[in-house]
């Protein structure tokens, strides 16, 4: 075609409405208008939210009080930083969240490189390690609450021979006791994510990297430190990030098992931040908590990319 037929083609469709709209749809404008539905649900679910929690974290909304939000300033925060059990609840969460991802990470690599192995019947043992994963929060806090109770529970009858003494009042009613006993329900439930991921690391990593390492004769230690470590770092990466923050924002079996007691002995952040907003009905407050945790898993995230250098070219 000449160039005297390109533009009389170009100025037809210029001229015709629905020749605009198939030129549209030729163009990289067609892409923002497949874009508007997705970015108006993250608008309506995620940003205005956001934007809304922020906004009455330096507001005072006490629903006992007034239905009506006041301007406050920094005044939630000042309390946030003065209060003590804010104090309690961080040190609990930090101890949760170190303790719940370095368990679980290990029990999770151990599981995985145990069921990278082409045995007879794998499949069944892949099957058993995952229940675990795929269990409803409820049921797995109710099933432990009565297996680990101090009178009636069957690992507690089962240990007794032993000389292991959970102790009369049991290991939800102890301060000393009942955050280590949800640590260990978490790992239990949650460790299973870790080996999901780690497996199909492993299961991606060629075979033939193995054999040339074992004929310049690195041991498997050596092959699993040099080799498959590097090589999994980045789904360590992103199992861990995506943990920490279920493990921050979803306290669900603190929740079910103990409710933060006895006492503050188990309450978590989340957990204050969600009585203080539905129990005590103080929203401002409760909105100033999640701010903060907001910028403390933030934070972490942050730290832990540069730690890890995660994305940095080697």
């Amino acid at each position: 075609m000449s160039k005297v037929g390109r533009k009389v083609d170009y100025a037809e469709r210029r001229a015709n409405p629905l020749a605009r709209f198939l030129n549209v749809l030729e163009g990289k404008a067609f892409a923002w208008v497949l874009l508007i539905p997705s970015l108006a649900l993250v608008t309506l679910f995620i940003v205005y939210p956001l934007y809304r929690g922020i906004r009455l974290s330096f507001s005072e909304l006490k629903l006992l009080k007034s239905p009506d939000a006041k301007f406050i300033g920094l005044e939630n925060f000042q309390t946030l930083l003065s209060d003590p059990e804010v104090g309690n609840a961080t040190i609990n969460t930090i101890v949760y969240l170190v303790v719940g991802l370095l368990t679980q990470i290990s029990l999770g690599m151990a599981a995985a490189l145990l069921l990278s192995r082409d045995t007879k019947f794998i499949w069944a043992a892949r099957i058993a390690v995952m229940l675990p994963f795929f269990m409803p929060p409820v049921v797995t806090a109710y099933m432990w609450r009565f297996m680990l109770d101090a009178q009636y529970g069957i690992i507690t009858l089962l240990v007794a021979p032993l000389g292991i003494d959970i102790g009369g009042q049991g290991i939800w009613a102890d301060p000393d006791k009942a955050l280590y006993g949800v640590l260990f329900v978490e790992l239990w439930r949650s460790y299973p994510f870790f080996t999901l991921f780690i497996l199909a690391g492993i299961q991606g990593i060629p075979a033939e990297l193995r054999e040339s390492t074992a004929i310049d004769g690195a041991s498997s230690f050596q092959h699993f430190r040099y080799v498959m470590l590097p090589l999994l770092k980045p789904v360590l990466f992103v199992s861990t990030i995506l943990e920490a923050i279920k493990l921050i924002n979803s306290p669900t079996l603190v929740l079910l098992m103990t409710e933060g007691g006895p006492g503050d002995s188990t309450m978590v952040v989340p957990l204050l931040a969600f009585k203080e907003a539905y129990q005590a009905f103080d929203f401002g407050y409760a909105s100033a908590i999640s701010v903060a945790v907001l910028i403390g898993i933030s934070g972490f995230a942050m730290v832990y990319i540069r730690s890890v250098g995660f994305g940095k070219e080697k």
